[in-house]
């Protein structure tokens, strides 16, 4: 399953601030594939679940701002492919592979060390993939940080102070290369003092190139 051009919108200043694309329901485990614009970060957020029924995933991208996106949905499959091609079986008889449907293919794997974010300076890191075009990716964990506001900029009123949530996303340069860093998922006007809070998750991202 998948789709092209759909719009991601942030629209607010929270972390419930996401845009829901619906699956075709059902209780196979969804592995989404993003094709990110070239205007934001974008990241998958969570899958929806209702029952035991996977029906739908949720995107995010910077605060206030959106895209757009391509995906594919690639779940696990136990029914039969039809048309001709070669078949195989596993040993209850179930068919695992049939040389007529489309698999997911894993083209580049890149582990990313990111630095810490501050409120002032958000790390990311460029990635090439000369041999592919245009591919999709999964960007797996997304880490979260959250900072106060301690400088002069911007103006926030008077007793309160300016905090930031960020997450690690992904957003297009060209066809055969991507920007992987932190962006702004949240921010808010605190009543009080900043406390110089600069802390976080910030572990090692996988970005897998797929096709």
């Amino acid at each position: 399953q998948g789709g092209t051009g759909a719009t991601i919108s942030h629209g607010g200043t929270g972390y419930t601030y996401a845009t829901t694309i619906g699956l075709t329901a059902g209780p196979l485990v969804p592995l989404v594939l993003i094709r990110p614009g070239t205007s934001r970060f974008v990241t998958l957020l969570s899958y929806d679940k209702s029952g035991s029924d996977y029906n739908g995933f949720k995107m995010t991208t910077e605060s206030g701002q959106s895209d757009t996106i391509d995906w594919k949905c690639f779940r696990e499959t136990t029914t039969n492919s039809t048309g001709y091609g070669m078949r195989i079986f596993n040993s209850s008889g179930d068919a695992v592979f049939h040389s007529a449907s489309e698999y997911l293919k894993i083209l580049q794997v890149n582990s990313i060390s990111l630095g810490n974010p501050s409120f002032s300076s958000w790390p990311y890191t460029d990635i090439t993939h000369s041999s592919y075009s245009n591919p999709y990716y999964i960007l797996t964990p997304i880490g979260k940080w959250i900072t106060d506001y301690v400088g002069p900029t911007p103006p926030i009123p008077p007793g309160m102070y300016h905090f930031y949530g960020m997450v690690i996303g992904i957003k297009k340069l060209s066809s055969t290369s991507v920007r992987v860093g932190w962006f702004n998922l949240a921010n808010y006007n605190i009543p009080g003092a900043p406390s110089g809070t600069n802390t976080g998750w910030n572990p090692t991202v996988q970005l897998i190139v797929c096709q």
